[in-house]
């Protein structure tokens, strides 16, 4: 049996939440709900919900890569326990993926600081020659499947069987790969559907020490 182990990322391992950064005003909260209202309401479409959210953002004067990468890699978000948790898998001999709907850029900010071993992520940030924000594109929005065939992607690139992967996760979107793997563990979830068809329920990361 292989060792690998997927995490989702915004209230698994990390407090803070990738589009935070963006979310630092009443103002801006207010635009962005708005927004997101009228998508859920039918009122206009995908694509004109992100080009929407990206200039909602660009507005916020934060929309450039060297400013988003500063930030994702000065911020102290990590939620207590996980990078000694982190370690703990490596020394037992884990390979660690993240598979997360988060930004892209903040992704690879947390593999590169952890050192994982790579990471996949459901909205893409499209910048110009000069760095500023022209696009977002989420693939997570368009598939409800997509932890799941990330997952399959992970067994795949490691020869490994779907069964062999470990997920951890606390949200509804991470119930179809805790079905795949059959592995799923559940930090912390108020989701009672993903609680219930977990592997095993766990308070805080700690505690995944003493299942693994």
């Amino acid at each position: 049996m292989k060792k690998i182990i997927c995490f989702d990322v915004n209230g698994t391992l990390v407090d803070q939440n990738s589009w935070d950064i963006f979310t630092s005003s009443e103002e801006i909260e207010k635009k962005l709900k708005d927004i997101f209202d009228d998508y859920n309401n039918n009122k206009i479409p995908l694509r004109d919900f992100w080009d929407q959210v990206a200039l909602v953002f660009k507005s916020t004067g934060n929309a450039n890569i060297e400013y988003i990468r500063n930030h994702f890699d000065d911020a102290n978000v990590l939620k207590e326990g996980a990078e000694d948790l982190i370690n703990y898998l490596k020394e037992k001999g884990y390979k660690i993926y993240l598979i997360s709907c988060s930004i892209d850029i903040y992704l690879e900010e947390l593999t590169r600081k952890l050192k994982l071993d790579g990471f996949f992520a459901g909205t893409k940030f499209i910048f110009d020659e000069n760095g500023e924000l022209l696009s977002i594109e989420s693939e997570c929005f368009e598939n409800e499947n997509f932890k799941e065939e990330k997952v399959r992607k992970v067994a795949e690139e490691n020869n490994a069987e779907i069964e062999d992967i470990i997920f951890v996760g606390d949200g509804k979107n991470d119930i179809g790969a805790f079905k795949i793997t059959k592995n799923g563990i559940a930090i912390d979830s108020e989701v009672e559907e993903l609680r219930n068809i977990a592997w095993k329920n766990v308070k805080q990361l700690k505690e995944i020490k003493n299942i693994l």
